[in-house]
């Protein structure tokens, strides 16, 4: 990243994260960054775009620092249960990382935006050698392939792109209810 491209995207980060997507306007952030509001055009296509692009970075901060956290080895419903957990707990007083579930159309254009973000994201990577752990372990029933373990997680994606168009006060608990499900499904 060029210098003023970098400190447009740390005052991006900054603004963000202090005061939200709503209360930032690109004046702001330029300002923040110490260029004319004319530059940022020069990197970044709207206030959107910035937001996205800083997302994705918190995003993957807050996973690696999730996957740091955990114990790989520990039971597959213990630890698919403590990401979840995690992601909430470090989500939950990130302005940033709250649009997600706070604001439909940032949802959207992030979800739009990163259609490849999920296969690339080190949870999947993660997820990916755990599934490989759990048959090599033996806890996975029989009969079921990769594939379709993969599949029912992965649904849960989909869930969670789309997750402001589910009516419930208490998505935290709900997807903790698909992921019993699934692991009922998977688990021996």
């Amino acid at each position: 990243m060029e210098p003023k491209q970098q400190r447009l995207f740390t005052a991006a980060h900054d603004l963000f994260i202090s005061q939200g997507f709503k209360h930032t306007s690109i004046a702001d952030i330029a300002q923040l960054a110490n260029v004319a509001v004319g530059t940022f055009y020069n990197f970044y296509d709207s206030k959107a775009d910035i937001f996205v692009q800083v997302y994705n970075h918190e995003n993957e901060q807050i996973k690696t620092e999730i996957m740091n956290r955990l114990d790989l080895n520990a039971q597959p419903a213990d630890l698919v249960h403590t990401v979840v957990e995690q992601i909430f707990q470090l989500s939950d007083g990130n302005q940033i990382l709250q649009e997600w579930f706070n604001n439909a159309k940032l949802n959207a254009l992030i979800a739009q935006t990163n259609q490849n973000a999920v296969e690339e994201s080190l949870v999947y990577a993660t997820l990916m050698r755990l599934i490989d752990r759990w048959l090599e372990r033996g806890l996975i029933k029989d009969g079921l392939t990769k594939d379709r373990i993969i599949s029912l997680f992965n649904a849960l994606t989909v869930v969670d792109f789309h997750q402001s168009e589910i009516q419930t006060d208490d998505y935290y608990q709900l997807l903790n209810d698909l992921i019993d499900g699934i692991l009922s499904v998977i688990l021996k």
